[in-house]
């Protein structure tokens, strides 16, 4: 069980910068349609608006899991008072959010539901902590890291729209649309 742990918060340590790799976002080649008016929108207004709430909640969760772990009560705690409240708040806000590109939306369809899988699977592994149940522990950290890797895949995603429209990062981190 403790492996499990450990192997899930390591997983996790990757995940938590990927959401802040897209701080701010500027269109390169001065080009300005809809889809990259509504991409760049997107990020810098719908999910940078949200995802500290999953950043510290994945921070939290790192630091008791993998090399940080010390005890389940630990852990249990931390779910119960800190990561599962704060990842709600972070699902709940990112079903408020609704793309009106349907290449944008189909990417948002991918986010929400590795959300819905991370949130799951730590409701379940704090249930397993709870019950002393190890499968259930098990199956809880299979969840996680499948929704880091469905977390990866939007991020692939949305890495490949800012190619096909022409956006890049900003260095000095203000969001927003630059020729």
């Amino acid at each position: 069980m403790v492996q499990q742990m450990r192997k899930a918060g390591n997983i996790l340590i990757f995940f938590i910068s990927a959401i802040f790799l897209f701080g701010g976002c500027a269109i390169n080649r001065g080009l300005t349609s809809r889809v990259t008016v509504t991409l760049v929108n997107y990020i810098n207004q719908g999910i940078l608006s949200i995802a500290e709430l999953e950043k510290k909640s994945l921070e939290r969760y790192a630091s008791v899991t993998g090399k940080n772990y010390t005890t389940d009560r630990r852990i249990q705690d931390e779910l119960r008072d800190f990561i599962i409240p704060a990842y709600e708040r972070f699902a709940d806000g990112l079903k408020t959010i609704t793309p009106k590109d349907p290449e944008i939306q189909a990417a948002h369809a991918v986010y929400i539901n590795a959300a819905d899988l991370m949130l799951n699977g730590f409701r379940n592994k704090l249930t397993g902590i709870e019950q002393n149940n190890d499968n259930i522990i098990i199956e809880a950290n299979r969840k996680i890291e499948k929704a880091r890797d469905e977390n990866e895949q939007w991020r692939k995603i949305i890495m490949s729209l800012y190619e096909k429209y022409g956006i890049t990062e900003i260095d000095d981190n203000q969001p927003g649309i630059r020729p």
